[in-house]
């Protein structure tokens, strides 16, 4: 416990250290180039679509490569998404925090974003079995996975957004909403970059057991067995761990939980590092308690 405190206490010492850090383990999660319109071209065949969305993204060059090196029998059409419309994704961001002031739901569509790209597998090549922020957890076969208990309701939440913006793909306003609540708490301003393609069926979407357990025999192995596999390190995991300032434990998402502490009434929606200095409080004073009890140090 007192090695678990002092990785925690050395590691996270503010809210904006943590803060930083994270936006790099984000940059390199998430990274992802966008440029170019949406495309529309015909495919003659699934693999050759499939060879083409590769990676999550596609940046135009590539696609019109695509095109010019290839000729087409089928009459079947197939979209690429290269870029998310830039308009659109001004409005929802408006729309996002909108929602997020009415009702101060930052903690889970943060968590919404994370989980939809803590499945990747950098061990992986091909898209979209590598797993990763392609909105693949919009399907209930994802959504029913243990560690994705309750975000339904963060779905339930934008489903309204999506609607209203054809040229957002689910994988990028997942990405969106969890950026902006980010910002809104209090975090910093994520230097986001858009386009990524959505997971075509739930036949796409990642086999259970890819995101962080919340009890594994051996806690410490397991975050690295999942944290390395995405090619992130301990600091990484100390620093993303840090997310989970925001919002609280429910008992039907973890099994754990109260209705309301104190902790749940301001801090809910809100980065802040009042338990480490609580944590740094207490320690001093038990370090005070045993240097008074002793002989040569007690007062008088």
């Amino acid at each position: 416990m007192a090695e678990r405190v002092s990785l925690a206490l050395n590691t996270t010492t503010t809210t904006m250290a943590s803060s930083l850090r994270t936006q790099v383990s984000a940059s390199r999660l998430l990274r992802f180039s966008s440029s170019g319109s949406k495309l529309s071209f015909p495919s003659s065949s699934l693999s050759f679509t499939r060879s083409l969305v590769s990676s999550p993204l596609l940046s135009q060059k590539r696609c019109q490569a695509a095109l010019v090196n290839r000729s087409f029998s089928s009459a079947a059409t197939t979209h690429c998404t290269a870029a998310t419309d830039p308009e659109q994704l001004k409005s929802a961001r408006e729309d996002i925090k909108e929602l997020l002031n009415i009702k101060f739901c930052h903690p889970i569509l943060v968590r919404l974003g994370w989980h939809d790209a803590g499945t990747y597998n950098k061990n992986i090549s091909g898209w979209p079995q590598r797993g990763g922020a392609n909105g693949s957890l919009r399907y209930e076969i994802e959504l029913k996975h243990a560690a994705n208990a309750g975000l339904v309701n963060a779905l339930n939440l934008i489903k309204h957004i999506k609607d209203m913006y054809s040229g957002i793909s689910y994988a990028d306003l997942f990405q969106l909403a969890s950026a902006t609540a980010i910002e809104e708490a209090g975090g910093p301003k994520l230097p986001m970059k858009y386009g990524r393609v959505d997971t075509s069926g739930p036949h796409e979407c990642p086999e259970e057991g890819r995101l962080p357990d919340a009890g594994p025999p051996s806690p410490a192995n397991h975050l690295r067995e999942v944290f390395y596999r995405m090619g992130l390190d301990d600091k990484d995991i100390v620093a993303l761990s840090g997310a989970h300032t925001l919002g609280r434990s429910r008992p039907e998402r973890s099994g754990w939980g109260k209705p309301e502490t104190k902790y749940t009434v301001f801090f809910l929606v809100l980065f802040h590092n009042v338990l480490f200095i609580e944590l740094v409080f207490k320690f001093s004073l038990l370090l005070l308690g045993i240097w008074f009890k002793t002989h040569v140090y007690r007062p008088g």
